[in-house]
This record gives C-alpha cells, sequence and structure tokens, in this order.
C-alpha cells in the first residue's frame, strides 16, 4: 500500500485532471471493530488518539473519494491528504482500484512527548492493508512495520506521516476494524468522482 502514500510527484497532474462536474456523495462508512476496540495504556495517549483519528479519516476519505471531510482537516497535516488524493487521481488513469478494509490496524509502541505542542508516535502499523480486484478479502496475516507519526497541536493535534523505519513487528495483538459495508475493490470511477480539498 506504500505505493498509494507515494503520490507526491502526481500533485501538479492531479489538480490538472481535475474537472469542474460536481462529485457524487459517497457515505463514510461506520467501523466494525472485529474483536473490540484498541486498548492499553498508551491507547489513553492524546498523541496516539490523534494518529488513530488521522489514519481513520484518510482511510475514510480513499474508500468515499471524498477528501472535503472536515474530520480531515483537523486531523491531519495539509500535505498528506494531498498527496493520496493526487496518488487517487493517478489510481483513476490506470483504471485500478485499490481500497483499505477498515482503518489501519496499528500497536502504538512509545510516545517521545518533545514539547506541549509537539511529539512523535512510534506504531506498528500493517504495510498490507488493503484489498484489490486480485486481492479481494481481508488480510489475515497482517505484516507489521514500525512508522513514526509527528503530530502537532494542543486541543486539535494534527498528525504527518509516517515516516517508515524498515524494522519489522508484530501485529498479532492488533485491533482489527472493518468499514461497514466492506468497500468494494472492483470498483472504477473517474477523476470528476474525487472531491478535491479547499
Amino acid at each position: 500500500m506504500q505505493r498509494k502514500h507515494a503520490g507526491a510527484a502526481l500533485i501538479v497532474v492531479g489538480i490538472a485532471l481535475v474537472g469542474c462536474t460536481p462529485a457524487p456523495s459517497v457515505e463514510a462508512p461506520e467501523v466494525a471493530w472485529q474483536d473490540g476496540a484498541p486498548s492499553g495504556e498508551l491507547e489513553e495517549s492524546p498523541w496516539v488518539q490523534a494518529v488513530r483519528a488521522s489514519d481513520l479519516a484518510l482511510n475514510t476519505a480513499w474508500v468515499t473519494r471524498d477528501y472535503t471531510a472536515k474530520e480531515l482537516e483537523e486531523t491531519t497535516e495539509a500535505l498528506v491528504p494531498q498527496q493520496l488524493y493526487n496518488a487517487q487521481i493517478g489510481e483513476a488513469r490506470r483504471e485500478e482500484f485499490g481500497v483499505f478494509p477498515g482503518p489501519t490496524p496499528m500497536i502504538p509502541l512509545a510516545v517521545d512527548e518533545e514539547s506541549d505542542t509537539q511529539a512523535v508516535v512510534r506504531v506498528c502499523v500493517a504495510t498490507n492493508w488493503f484489498l484489490t480486484a486480485d486481492q479481494p478479502d481481508v488480510p489475515e496475516n497482517l505484516v507489521g512495520e514500525v512508522k513514526e507519526y509527528r503530530v502537532v497541536g494542543t486541543e486539535n493535534r494534527r498528525a504527518t506521516g509516517p515516516a517508515p523505519t524498515a524494522e519489522e513487528c508484530d501485529l498479532s495483538d492488533a485491533s482489527v476494524g472493518l468499514f461497514d459495508p466492506l468497500p468494494d475493490p472492483t470498483e472504477t470511477y473517474s477523476p470528476d468522482d474525487v472531491k478535491e480539498p479547499s
């Protein structure tokens, strides 16, 4: 899935492709936790909660093709949704569509609070968390990698990242949540179907 997070080079192309036709509304799915929502001491940290909120907002934006949601603006540094938005435009041009089946499974490992307004959160994150037409089933054996998110703010914390570390990690105890309804990886769309951020 990392190929979808590396869409910075598509920014100019993506913006140029956006038409003036209003995109159809796609309702944001609910999240159904399979064996209970994430819990634990680090889950109480507002820095970790900010990372989870940003991840959910980004994955929801991806499956709904709507980058105008206030949840995205409130939880995520602007550059990240812009990159994902343009990466998705690239997918539309190739007539391919990969989707997240839910919020990315993750286990928080550490929080380095650098100040009252900034922290680095280390998380074990699933790197194979996606569905495609050729791989339509939800992954059962999750591949974990340690990644670092930088979170800034006080009341409204925003996350940016994640930055990979190339460190492998174990996700066997990760809570898994699925979107309800589950996105259809065989669905096709055009660039005009993507709602761009202001």
